[in-house]
Protein backbone atom coordinates (compact mmCIF):
# COMPACT_ATOMS: atom_id res chain seq x y z
CA UNK A 1 0.00 0.00 0.00
CA UNK A 2 1.56 3.29 -1.11
CA UNK A 3 2.61 5.37 2.03
CA UNK A 4 3.06 8.94 2.57
CA UNK A 5 5.88 10.10 4.98
CA UNK A 6 5.98 13.39 6.15
CA UNK A 7 8.65 16.18 6.91
CA UNK A 8 8.82 19.03 8.42
CA UNK A 9 9.00 21.52 6.12
CA UNK A 10 8.14 22.34 2.34
CA UNK A 11 11.53 22.69 0.27
CA UNK A 12 12.37 26.03 -1.69
CA UNK A 13 11.75 24.21 -4.96
CA UNK A 14 9.29 26.92 -6.61
CA UNK A 15 8.69 28.41 -9.83
CA UNK A 16 6.91 31.75 -9.40
CA UNK A 17 4.29 33.61 -12.42
CA UNK A 18 7.22 35.48 -13.47
CA UNK A 19 9.89 33.00 -14.38
CA UNK A 20 10.81 33.67 -17.85
CA UNK A 21 10.85 30.37 -20.26
CA UNK A 22 12.10 31.69 -23.52
CA UNK A 23 10.32 32.37 -26.71
CA UNK A 24 6.81 31.01 -27.63
CA UNK A 25 7.22 27.26 -29.37
CA UNK A 26 5.96 27.06 -32.66
CA UNK A 27 4.82 23.58 -32.23
CA UNK A 28 1.91 23.49 -35.50
CA UNK A 29 4.66 24.79 -37.52
CA UNK A 30 7.07 22.10 -36.37
CA UNK A 31 4.68 19.26 -36.58
CA UNK A 32 3.77 19.92 -40.22
CA UNK A 33 8.00 20.87 -41.11
CA UNK A 34 7.79 17.10 -39.73
CA UNK A 35 5.48 16.10 -42.05
CA UNK A 36 6.72 16.90 -44.78
CA UNK A 37 10.48 15.76 -43.82
CA UNK A 38 9.05 12.14 -44.02
CA UNK A 39 8.56 12.73 -47.83
CA UNK A 40 12.27 14.20 -48.13
CA UNK A 41 13.56 11.25 -45.93
CA UNK A 42 11.73 8.55 -48.51
CA UNK A 43 13.84 10.35 -51.40
CA UNK A 44 16.78 10.10 -49.73
CA UNK A 45 16.81 7.00 -48.63
CA UNK A 46 17.30 3.46 -50.90
CA UNK A 47 14.65 3.00 -52.73
CA UNK A 48 12.35 -0.12 -51.76
CA UNK A 49 9.86 -2.63 -53.84
CA UNK A 50 6.30 -2.73 -51.80
CA UNK A 51 6.34 -5.09 -48.56
CA UNK A 52 3.26 -7.36 -47.29
CA UNK A 53 1.38 -5.23 -45.12
CA UNK A 54 1.38 -5.40 -41.52
CA UNK A 55 -0.60 -3.61 -38.59
CA UNK A 56 1.95 -3.28 -36.40
CA UNK A 57 4.37 -1.57 -38.83
CA UNK A 58 6.17 1.53 -36.64
CA UNK A 59 3.68 0.89 -33.97
CA UNK A 60 5.33 2.09 -30.31
CA UNK A 61 7.02 -0.91 -28.26
CA UNK A 62 4.80 -0.89 -25.01
CA UNK A 63 1.46 -1.49 -28.13
CA UNK A 64 2.96 -4.55 -30.23
CA UNK A 65 2.58 -8.34 -28.84
CA UNK A 66 5.08 -9.03 -26.33
CA UNK A 67 8.08 -11.11 -27.87
CA UNK A 68 10.00 -13.19 -25.64
CA UNK A 69 13.50 -15.54 -27.26
CA UNK A 70 13.40 -17.95 -24.15
CA UNK A 71 9.42 -18.17 -23.83
CA UNK A 72 8.05 -17.53 -26.82
CA UNK A 73 8.56 -20.81 -29.25
CA UNK A 74 7.34 -22.91 -26.12
CA UNK A 75 3.89 -20.49 -26.42
CA UNK A 76 3.89 -20.91 -30.19
CA UNK A 77 1.40 -23.22 -31.68
CA UNK A 78 0.81 -24.25 -35.26
CA UNK A 79 -1.88 -26.92 -36.28
CA UNK A 80 -2.08 -29.01 -39.71
CA UNK A 81 -3.50 -26.38 -41.31
CA UNK A 82 -0.75 -24.00 -40.93
CA UNK A 83 -2.41 -21.71 -38.16
CA UNK A 84 -0.27 -19.88 -35.51
CA UNK A 85 -1.61 -19.17 -32.19
CA UNK A 86 0.94 -17.37 -30.08
CA UNK A 87 0.55 -17.18 -26.08
CA UNK A 88 2.06 -13.91 -24.49
CA UNK A 89 2.25 -11.37 -21.23
CA UNK A 90 4.43 -9.43 -18.85
CA UNK A 91 4.66 -8.52 -15.29
CA UNK A 92 5.25 -5.50 -14.47
CA UNK A 93 5.35 -4.14 -10.63
CA UNK A 94 7.39 -1.36 -9.93
CA UNK A 95 8.62 0.85 -6.87
CA UNK A 96 7.06 3.99 -6.84
CA UNK A 97 8.06 7.25 -5.37
CA UNK A 98 7.00 10.79 -5.82
CA UNK A 99 8.12 13.86 -3.63
CA UNK A 100 6.01 16.70 -4.19
CA UNK A 101 8.28 19.05 -2.17
CA UNK A 102 6.38 18.03 1.43
CA UNK A 103 5.53 14.61 1.66
CA UNK A 104 6.71 11.34 -0.15
CA UNK A 105 4.18 9.09 -1.21
CA UNK A 106 5.33 5.62 -2.52
CA UNK A 107 4.85 1.99 -2.40
CA UNK A 108 4.28 -0.82 -4.80
CA UNK A 109 1.99 -0.55 -8.18
CA UNK A 110 1.46 -1.73 -11.79
CA UNK A 111 4.07 0.58 -13.86
CA UNK A 112 1.27 2.03 -16.47
CA UNK A 113 4.12 2.58 -18.73
CA UNK A 114 4.49 -0.44 -19.88
CA UNK A 115 1.05 -2.33 -17.65
CA UNK A 116 0.89 -6.41 -16.38
CA UNK A 117 -0.94 -7.63 -19.36
CA UNK A 118 -1.96 -11.09 -21.12
CA UNK A 119 -3.00 -11.70 -24.71
CA UNK A 120 -2.86 -14.00 -27.80
CA UNK A 121 -2.46 -13.52 -31.38
CA UNK A 122 -4.01 -16.31 -33.91
CA UNK A 123 -2.64 -15.99 -37.61
CA UNK A 124 -4.56 -17.93 -40.59
CA UNK A 125 -2.73 -17.83 -43.86
CA UNK A 126 -5.15 -17.52 -46.63
CA UNK A 127 -4.53 -17.91 -50.68
CA UNK A 128 -2.94 -14.35 -51.11
CA UNK A 129 -3.57 -12.68 -47.58
CA UNK A 130 -3.51 -13.35 -44.07
CA UNK A 131 -5.91 -13.21 -41.53
CA UNK A 132 -4.77 -12.21 -37.65
CA UNK A 133 -7.27 -12.10 -34.25
CA UNK A 134 -5.64 -10.28 -31.26
CA UNK A 135 -6.72 -10.22 -27.70
CA UNK A 136 -4.55 -8.28 -25.29
CA UNK A 137 -6.01 -7.42 -21.74
CA UNK A 138 -4.46 -5.29 -18.40
CA UNK A 139 -4.99 -7.76 -15.38
CA UNK A 140 -6.71 -4.56 -13.06
CA UNK A 141 -3.68 -4.31 -10.51
CA UNK A 142 -2.90 -1.11 -8.97
CA UNK A 143 -1.62 1.19 -11.86
CA UNK A 144 0.85 3.62 -11.14
CA UNK A 145 -1.51 6.39 -12.91
CA UNK A 146 -3.98 6.02 -10.26
CA UNK A 147 -1.96 6.49 -7.28
CA UNK A 148 -2.13 10.26 -5.35
CA UNK A 149 -0.95 11.64 -2.57
CA UNK A 150 -4.74 10.75 -1.01
CA UNK A 151 -5.97 7.94 -3.04
CA UNK A 152 -4.65 4.55 -3.32
CA UNK A 153 -6.78 1.93 -5.71
CA UNK A 154 -7.26 -1.83 -5.12
CA UNK A 155 -4.82 -3.95 -5.37
CA UNK A 156 -6.88 -5.74 -8.00
CA UNK A 157 -9.37 -4.01 -9.70
CA UNK A 158 -10.53 -5.28 -13.09
CA UNK A 159 -12.99 -3.24 -15.52
CA UNK A 160 -13.93 -3.64 -18.62
CA UNK A 161 -11.65 -0.48 -19.80
CA UNK A 162 -8.56 -2.88 -19.18
CA UNK A 163 -9.30 -4.52 -22.41
CA UNK A 164 -6.66 -3.28 -24.45
CA UNK A 165 -7.22 -5.07 -28.06
CA UNK A 166 -9.71 -7.39 -29.83
CA UNK A 167 -9.75 -7.07 -33.56
CA UNK A 168 -9.30 -8.71 -36.38
CA UNK A 169 -7.22 -7.83 -39.23
CA UNK A 170 -7.01 -8.80 -43.12
CA UNK A 171 -3.44 -8.53 -44.72
CA UNK A 172 -3.31 -8.73 -48.48
CA UNK A 173 -1.20 -7.06 -51.46
CA UNK A 174 -3.55 -3.90 -50.98
CA UNK A 175 -2.99 -2.83 -47.99
CA UNK A 176 -4.53 -3.88 -44.27
CA UNK A 177 -7.89 -3.53 -42.69
CA UNK A 178 -8.41 -3.80 -39.40
CA UNK A 179 -11.96 -3.94 -36.93
CA UNK A 180 -12.58 -3.93 -33.44
CA UNK A 181 -10.59 -2.64 -30.30
CA UNK A 182 -7.27 -1.76 -31.17
CA UNK A 183 -4.92 1.56 -32.10
CA UNK A 184 -6.61 4.17 -34.15
CA UNK A 185 -4.24 5.46 -37.17
CA UNK A 186 -2.62 7.84 -35.04
CA UNK A 187 -1.76 6.05 -31.81
CA UNK A 188 1.78 5.76 -32.17
CA UNK A 189 2.72 9.07 -33.64
CA UNK A 190 3.88 10.36 -30.63
CA UNK A 191 6.82 9.29 -29.03
CA UNK A 192 8.62 7.19 -31.06
CA UNK A 193 11.88 6.06 -28.67
CA UNK A 194 14.14 3.35 -30.01
CA UNK A 195 16.61 4.15 -26.46
CA UNK A 196 14.13 1.19 -24.73
CA UNK A 197 14.09 3.48 -21.21
CA UNK A 198 9.97 4.49 -21.83
CA UNK A 199 9.75 1.90 -19.19
CA UNK A 200 11.19 3.23 -16.84
CA UNK A 201 10.30 6.82 -17.87
CA UNK A 202 7.68 7.60 -20.96
CA UNK A 203 7.38 10.67 -23.06
CA UNK A 204 4.47 12.64 -21.16
CA UNK A 205 4.55 11.17 -17.55
CA UNK A 206 0.53 10.56 -17.19
CA UNK A 207 0.84 6.78 -16.94
CA UNK A 208 3.88 7.21 -14.48
CA UNK A 209 2.23 9.63 -12.67
CA UNK A 210 -0.49 11.10 -13.59
CA UNK A 211 -2.62 11.38 -10.85
CA UNK A 212 -0.18 13.01 -8.27
CA UNK A 213 -0.93 16.80 -7.60
CA UNK A 214 1.22 19.67 -7.14
CA UNK A 215 1.73 21.70 -4.25
CA UNK A 216 1.57 25.16 -3.67
CA UNK A 217 3.99 27.46 -1.59
CA UNK A 218 2.09 27.40 1.42
CA UNK A 219 2.90 23.50 0.87
CA UNK A 220 -1.20 23.04 0.20
CA UNK A 221 -1.94 20.55 -2.16
CA UNK A 222 -3.70 22.16 -5.60
CA UNK A 223 -5.93 20.80 -8.20
CA UNK A 224 -3.12 20.56 -10.77
CA UNK A 225 -2.05 17.08 -11.35
CA UNK A 226 1.02 15.89 -13.46
CA UNK A 227 -1.75 14.24 -15.59
CA UNK A 228 -3.70 17.47 -16.52
CA UNK A 229 -0.47 19.89 -17.21
CA UNK A 230 1.53 16.99 -19.35
CA UNK A 231 0.23 15.26 -23.02
CA UNK A 232 2.13 13.68 -25.94
CA UNK A 233 -1.15 14.34 -27.96
CA UNK A 234 -0.57 10.89 -29.08
CA UNK A 235 -3.76 8.82 -30.34
CA UNK A 236 -5.77 5.91 -28.60
CA UNK A 237 -6.81 2.33 -28.36
CA UNK A 238 -10.33 2.15 -29.63
CA UNK A 239 -13.24 0.37 -31.43
CA UNK A 240 -12.24 1.29 -35.19
CA UNK A 241 -12.06 0.63 -38.46
CA UNK A 242 -8.86 1.51 -39.74
CA UNK A 243 -7.12 0.88 -42.99
CA UNK A 244 -3.28 1.16 -43.84
CA UNK A 245 -1.53 1.12 -46.69
CA UNK A 246 1.10 -1.12 -48.56
CA UNK A 247 3.81 -0.38 -47.54
CA UNK A 248 6.12 1.30 -50.50
CA UNK A 249 9.50 2.65 -50.32
CA UNK A 250 9.16 2.36 -46.54
CA UNK A 251 5.80 4.98 -46.06
CA UNK A 252 2.65 3.51 -45.18
CA UNK A 253 -0.63 6.05 -44.78
CA UNK A 254 -3.53 5.12 -42.30
CA UNK A 255 -7.14 6.36 -41.45
CA UNK A 256 -9.27 5.20 -39.22
CA UNK A 257 -12.92 6.02 -37.36
CA UNK A 258 -14.12 4.77 -34.08
CA UNK A 259 -15.72 4.81 -30.69
CA UNK A 260 -14.64 4.68 -27.07
CA UNK A 261 -17.14 1.47 -26.15
CA UNK A 262 -15.44 0.80 -23.35
CA UNK A 263 -16.21 3.79 -21.41
CA UNK A 264 -19.94 4.96 -20.93
CA UNK A 265 -19.86 8.49 -20.94
CA UNK A 266 -17.58 8.89 -23.77
CA UNK A 267 -19.82 9.89 -26.45
CA UNK A 268 -17.40 11.15 -28.96
CA UNK A 269 -16.41 10.16 -32.45
CA UNK A 270 -12.74 9.74 -33.13
CA UNK A 271 -11.75 10.37 -36.69
CA UNK A 272 -7.58 9.83 -37.05
CA UNK A 273 -5.09 9.97 -40.07
CA UNK A 274 -1.25 9.46 -39.78
CA UNK A 275 1.66 8.94 -42.20
CA UNK A 276 4.99 6.67 -41.38
CA UNK A 277 8.36 6.19 -42.66
CA UNK A 278 10.64 4.14 -42.13
CA UNK A 279 14.31 3.47 -43.68
CA UNK A 280 17.61 3.80 -43.68
CA UNK A 281 20.42 6.28 -44.12
CA UNK A 282 23.83 5.07 -44.24
CA UNK A 283 24.52 4.06 -40.65
CA UNK A 284 21.60 5.35 -39.28
CA UNK A 285 17.95 3.20 -39.03
CA UNK A 286 15.37 6.15 -38.68
CA UNK A 287 11.72 5.61 -37.92
CA UNK A 288 9.35 8.71 -38.37
CA UNK A 289 5.36 9.64 -37.59
CA UNK A 290 2.82 12.29 -37.83
CA UNK A 291 -0.96 12.01 -37.02
CA UNK A 292 -4.06 14.41 -36.84
CA UNK A 293 -6.53 13.36 -35.27
CA UNK A 294 -10.25 14.91 -34.89
CA UNK A 295 -12.51 14.12 -31.58
CA UNK A 296 -16.00 15.45 -32.58
CA UNK A 297 -17.77 15.47 -28.75
CA UNK A 298 -21.84 16.26 -29.14
CA UNK A 299 -21.16 17.58 -25.62
CA UNK A 300 -17.92 19.11 -25.76
CA UNK A 301 -17.51 20.25 -29.36
CA UNK A 302 -14.66 19.65 -31.60
CA UNK A 303 -11.52 18.82 -30.97
CA UNK A 304 -8.40 18.25 -32.97
CA UNK A 305 -4.89 17.38 -32.23
CA UNK A 306 -1.07 17.22 -34.34
CA UNK A 307 2.11 15.46 -33.32
CA UNK A 308 4.86 14.24 -34.85
CA UNK A 309 7.88 12.19 -33.74
CA UNK A 310 11.08 10.79 -34.88
CA UNK A 311 13.89 8.47 -33.26
CA UNK A 312 17.06 7.86 -35.05
CA UNK A 313 19.89 5.15 -34.13
CA UNK A 314 23.46 4.81 -34.93
CA UNK A 315 24.06 1.27 -35.48
CA UNK A 316 27.77 1.02 -35.19
CA UNK A 317 27.54 2.59 -31.68
CA UNK A 318 23.92 2.52 -30.16
CA UNK A 319 23.54 6.10 -29.76
CA UNK A 320 19.94 6.94 -30.53
CA UNK A 321 17.68 10.10 -30.71
CA UNK A 322 14.10 10.52 -30.17
CA UNK A 323 12.31 14.12 -30.66
CA UNK A 324 8.41 14.64 -30.79
CA UNK A 325 6.29 17.45 -30.50
CA UNK A 326 2.14 18.05 -30.99
CA UNK A 327 -0.32 20.56 -30.38
CA UNK A 328 -4.21 20.60 -29.19
CA UNK A 329 -5.36 23.32 -32.20
CA UNK A 330 -6.00 26.41 -30.51
CA UNK A 331 -4.57 24.85 -27.23
CA UNK A 332 -1.81 23.28 -25.38
CA UNK A 333 1.71 22.53 -27.21
CA UNK A 334 4.61 20.57 -26.02
CA UNK A 335 8.03 19.45 -27.50
CA UNK A 336 9.86 16.97 -26.07
CA UNK A 337 13.81 15.18 -26.87
CA UNK A 338 15.36 12.27 -25.11
CA UNK A 339 19.13 11.10 -26.18
CA UNK A 340 20.29 7.50 -25.23
CA UNK A 341 22.73 5.15 -25.53
CA UNK A 342 22.40 1.11 -26.13
CA UNK A 343 25.18 -1.29 -25.30
CA UNK A 344 26.13 -4.99 -25.27
CA UNK A 345 29.01 -4.26 -22.53
CA UNK A 346 27.33 -6.78 -20.22
CA UNK A 347 26.87 -10.47 -21.36
CA UNK A 348 23.56 -10.67 -19.67
CA UNK A 349 21.90 -8.63 -21.99
CA UNK A 350 21.67 -5.52 -23.32
CA UNK A 351 22.06 -1.83 -21.72
CA UNK A 352 19.98 1.18 -22.37
CA UNK A 353 20.56 4.81 -20.67
CA UNK A 354 18.92 7.79 -21.77
CA UNK A 355 18.12 11.62 -20.45
CA UNK A 356 14.93 13.68 -21.90
CA UNK A 357 13.45 16.47 -21.72
CA UNK A 358 9.73 18.01 -22.28
CA UNK A 359 8.09 21.49 -22.58
CA UNK A 360 4.92 22.34 -22.31
CA UNK A 361 2.61 25.74 -23.33
CA UNK A 362 -0.52 26.79 -22.19
CA UNK A 363 -2.00 23.59 -20.12
CA UNK A 364 -4.94 24.74 -17.84
CA UNK A 365 -4.54 28.16 -18.63
CA UNK A 366 -2.70 30.92 -21.20
CA UNK A 367 0.84 31.33 -20.55
CA UNK A 368 0.83 28.17 -18.64
CA UNK A 369 4.32 26.27 -18.77
CA UNK A 370 5.29 22.62 -17.85
CA UNK A 371 8.68 21.58 -17.60
CA UNK A 372 10.13 17.87 -17.16
CA UNK A 373 13.25 16.34 -17.59
CA UNK A 374 14.78 12.90 -16.02
CA UNK A 375 17.28 9.63 -16.79
CA UNK A 376 16.87 6.44 -16.77
CA UNK A 377 18.45 2.64 -17.34
CA UNK A 378 17.07 -0.69 -18.21
CA UNK A 379 19.17 -3.67 -18.09
CA UNK A 380 18.08 -6.90 -19.70
CA UNK A 381 18.57 -9.94 -18.05
CA UNK A 382 18.02 -12.83 -21.72
CA UNK A 383 18.43 -15.72 -20.18
CA UNK A 384 15.66 -14.98 -17.24
CA UNK A 385 13.39 -13.02 -19.80
CA UNK A 386 13.64 -9.87 -17.61
CA UNK A 387 13.99 -6.09 -17.91
CA UNK A 388 15.55 -4.34 -14.60
CA UNK A 389 15.10 -0.82 -14.71
CA UNK A 390 15.15 3.12 -12.72
CA UNK A 391 14.25 6.24 -13.89
CA UNK A 392 13.91 9.28 -12.06
CA UNK A 393 11.98 12.36 -13.41
CA UNK A 394 11.92 16.25 -12.15
CA UNK A 395 8.41 18.10 -12.44
CA UNK A 396 7.86 21.90 -12.51
CA UNK A 397 4.55 24.08 -13.49
CA UNK A 398 4.36 27.75 -13.51
CA UNK A 399 1.10 29.88 -14.56
CA UNK A 400 -0.16 32.93 -14.35
CA UNK A 401 -2.72 33.84 -11.91
CA UNK A 402 -0.97 34.44 -8.98
CA UNK A 403 0.56 31.82 -7.54
CA UNK A 404 4.00 29.66 -7.10
CA UNK A 405 3.67 25.76 -7.39
CA UNK A 406 6.56 23.61 -5.56
CA UNK A 407 9.05 20.99 -8.39
CA UNK A 408 8.32 17.52 -7.06
CA UNK A 409 10.85 14.22 -8.06
CA UNK A 410 8.86 10.78 -9.18
CA UNK A 411 10.89 7.36 -9.09
CA UNK A 412 10.09 4.08 -10.96
CA UNK A 413 12.40 0.96 -9.78
CA UNK A 414 10.88 -2.29 -11.15
CA UNK A 415 11.00 -5.34 -12.83
CA UNK A 416 9.54 -6.60 -15.99
CA UNK A 417 9.41 -9.71 -16.32
CA UNK A 418 8.05 -11.20 -20.04
CA UNK A 419 6.74 -14.21 -22.12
Amino acid sequence: MAQTKGRAQPDSRLRGPGEEWGGNMKTSCIGLCLAWVLAALATMASAQQATEADFDYDALTEEVPIGSARFGPPLTFTSPGGVVTNFYGQINLTYQSFDDGQDITDGIVDNGNWNTRLGFTVTQPLEGSTLRWRFETGLGLRNSAMVSQDFTPAWIDWQRTALRWFELAWDSDYGTLSLGQGSTASDGTAGLDDSFTFVAGATNSTDGFGSFRFRDGNGDLTDVTIGRVNNAFNGARRFRVRYDTPVVSGVMLSASYGRNVLTETDNADYSDIAIRWTGEIGDFAIRSAAGYQWIDDPDGGMTRRVAASATVVHAPTGLNLAVSTGRQVDGASYVWARAGWQTDALAAGKTSLSVDYYKGRDFLSDGARTENYGIYAVQTIDAASVDLYAGWRRFAYSDNLGGSYQDADGLLFGARFYF
